[in-house]
């Protein structure tokens, strides 16, 4: 829909479309994204797409009709910032606009300094006081030189000093004072009697390159020689029409706040795109989530331990107690859990507040004793950093975990959870079970939100669990853009992993013929996605054999994440190799999501099982929340239900990355294969309905075979 007179200063998109021509139903896409850019008025567009349909482009016509917004881009992961770069560059390069685009990488990324640090955050704030307290020693001794005054303008350029060069070349890692990166980023001048701090002219120029180049992360961080890339993007984040974020810089309302004054983003002038919809409940969850341990806790008692002076003596004293006597519970739990069975478990808030908080007194008051440690807290940093330790301190920690157990006690969206490690390491959490708070109160800010997934299916359901209601939010389906032919979608006619029918011996060979079907059937490389790891270790025996009369290799997926990417590449390198692979991971977990598997390095997946959570008693809590809000039908369904649909989706997702791809995907469950009450069916992307095979083992072979 090109602009009309009420969008004026607005331009068509397709001025700025950087193809020639565009994909079924994209077209259809781009318009309503234009429309709603242009109209604004806090509206939200929720696009449901799979890959291939050109999602990314979306930001085309963000660009054209942004009248004075800015942009901002929220991410789950720093791995897809290239994407959005590399569609800015093609608008850039194939027509007369010049758009400038920037980002923020977090510091274990970009720090030139990250591998003398234990913990990059808590290292960069201790050097950044450091050197700002140099940056200022050096104005003053520039000042007494030139004989001048405070209320007269001054400034020191570090730029400028060869006797700052000479101290940073006698620093050696991991024994400095400052930092020399974060020294030459920065300027420091008098103004009217006050010492201020701004970007130096070098950081201004290093900031510059990003949004005339348009550079990569990783070129970034080469092209800061002596500034900190940090800053550097900061600075070009202030004047770039596109600003990319993560989940977290824009869904935490703290960090939010903070760093849109820092960048200077007025929300009411903010179009919001995110990116990979479909994750942004779970993530708000967890960012408005808190968690400790006994060892937080024993970390805080040693800083107030630490703490001298009259003036703290007495808030101190309160906080020993309070830490004690949360360290005293944490053991008595722990010590009661190390007989019974590992895992999660609720834990009563206000018994634990009266425990912790019965110390006061009867003139008890809760809030202020929080508030209490928070102050103290942030007396221990400063004495840390004067001192030159780690800016870290656990007492915050500790005090901010008491402040969310305060709301939870009152606030049914907030949940206590207790949860044991194999190796008895106790965990106290406060979960926040409901994003919409947040989520609506940001699109309610906002000029416009388009949220985008390939998998946000159903759209509806989305639309209740982040907004609370139905009606917010204009929803949008794109049909699968790739061809029919290059796929094959099977359902399970009657194998399931339900409980009632897991041990059954002719269940059981229902589900090794499907699994089989695959690994032998499928000429590449093969995935097999099972609901947990104690299924994946029942069948292991049996994906072994099939790889081996196979001919292929078989790759396990690790229990520690550090071990992903080496098995991964492996697995990627098998798919071009005589030896193809077979992968056996768990669904939901570090390899069914955010990986694209291209080419030849996934040729088919099945999901064996429908992959619910555990019904524990936390689970239970987690459904009778939602029942309460929604009824019983559709709170069951998001509290339970549509995460396990969405963990299959995108499981079998990572088969078909673009368009000449082929590729085989099985749900090997009844429940996906039957509709109505007991099925999910009805609840599965349009293509997937429409396309689906429902078959028995025996059939799923011949379908399989030669694919």
């Amino acid at each position: 829909m090109p602009p009309n007179d009420n969008y004026r200063g607005y331009s068509d998109y397709r001025d700025w479309f950087p193809y020639q021509s565009f994909r079924p139903h994209q077209e259809e896409m781009l318009d309503r994204v234009q429309e709603v850019a242009c109209s604004g008025e806090h509206r939200v567009l929720a696009i449901d797409a799979p890959t291939g349909s050109g999602k990314t482009s979306v930001i085309a016509p963000l660009l054209a009709n942004r009248g004075g917004n800015k942009i901002v881009v929220a991410l789950r992961t720093v791995s897809q910032i290239g994407v959005y770069l590399g569609e800015i560059k093609k608008i850039k390069r194939e027509t007369g606009h010049s758009p400038s685009v920037a980002y923020l990488v977090g510091k274990h990324k970009m720090c030139k300094l990250s591998g003398e640090f234990d913990n990059v955050y808590a290292g960069c704030d201790l050097m950044k006081v450091f050197t700002m307290d140099v940056l200022e020693a050096k104005l003053d001794e520039t000042m007494r030189r030139n004989n001048r005054s405070a209320q007269e303008y001054n400034v020191y350029d570090p730029e400028t000093d060869q006797e700052i060069a000479t101290e940073i070349a006698d620093e050696s890692p991991g024994y400095r004072t400052f930092c020399p990166y974060y020294l030459h980023s920065k300027e420091a001048y008098t103004n009217e009697g006050s010492k201020n701090f701004r970007p130096s002219k070098q950081a201004i120029k290093d900031s510059k390159a990003i949004l005339q180049e348009i550079l990569y992360p990783e070129e970034l961080r080469k092209r800061c020689t002596r500034t900190c890339p940090y800053e550097v993007m900061a600075i070009s984040a202030k004047k770039a029409d596109v600003v990319i974020l993560n989940y977290n810089h824009v869904f935490d309302d703290a960090m939010r706040d903070a760093l849109f004054d820092w960048l200077e983003i007025n929300p009411e002038n903010t179009i919001l795109l995110v990116d990979e919809a479909h994750n942004l409940g779970d993530t708000v969850r967890s960012i408005n989530s808190d968690t400790i341990t006994l060892h937080v806790v024993e970390k805080a008692i040693s800083e107030v331990n630490q703490i001298t002076g009259e003036k703290n003596r007495i808030v101190a004293r309160s906080a020993r107690d309070i830490l004690s006597r949360i360290s005293t519970y944490m053991e008595k739990t722990r010590d009661r859990g190390q007989s019974r069975k590992q895992g999660e478990d609720w834990f009563d808030p206000g018994m634990f507040a009266d425990f912790v908080f019965a110390g006061g007194g009867l003139a008890r008051d809760d809030s202020q004793s929080i508030a209490d440690l928070l102050k103290l807290a942030q007396n221990i940093k400063k004495q840390k950093q004067k001192s030159s330790e780690s800016a870290e301190v656990f007492l915050e920690r500790v005090a901010e975990f008491l402040f969310m157990l305060h709301l939870a006690r009152r606030d049914s969206s907030y949940l206590p959870v207790k949860s044991m490690s194999e190796d008895q390491w106790l965990t106290l959490a406060i979960r926040s079970l409901d994003p919409s708070p947040v989520i609506a109160g940001i699109a309610d800010t906002v000029h416009a939100t388009i949220l985008i997934s390939g998998t946000l299916s159903p759209a509806a359901a989305y639309e209740l669990y982040y907004f609370g209601k139905n009606g917010r939010v204009e929803i949008m389906s794109i049909p699968n853009q790739f061809p029919k032919e290059k796929r094959l979608v099977l359902g399970a006619k009657d194998a399931t992993t339900q409980s009632s029918y897991r041990n059954d011996p002719s269940n059981q060979r229902e589900l090794e013929l499907h699994i089989s079907a695959l690994i032998e059937g499928v000429l590449g490389n093969v995935a097999i996605y099972f609901t947990s790891y104690s299924m994946m270790d029942q069948y292991f025996d049996h994906c072994r054999r099939a790889a081996q009369e196979s001919g292929k290799i078989l790759y396990t997926e690790p229990k520690d994440a550090r071990d992903v990417p080496d098995i991964l590449k492996r697995f990627f390198e098998s798919g071009s190799s005589d030896k193809k692979g077979v992968l056996l991971a768990v669904c939901g977990g570090k390899m069914s999501e955010g990986i694209d598997y291209y080419g030849e390095a996934l040729k088919g997946a099945i999901v064996v099982g429908f992959p619910l959570a555990a019904f524990s008693e936390v689970q239970k809590l987690v459904n009778s929340y939602y029942q309460r809000k929604y009824g019983r039908e559709q709170g069951l369904f998001i509290a339970y239900t549509l995460p396990a649909v969405n963990k299959a989706i995108q499981a079998l997702g990572r088969v078909h990355r673009s368009a000449d791809e082929t590729g085989v995907l099985v749900l090997c469950d009844s429940r996906f294969s039957r509709g109505g009450g007991l099925g999910v069916r009805q609840y599965l992307p349009q293509w997937m309905q429409d396309e689906m095979i429902i078959c028995d083992g025996a059939w799923s072979r011949e379908l399989v075979q030669g694919w």
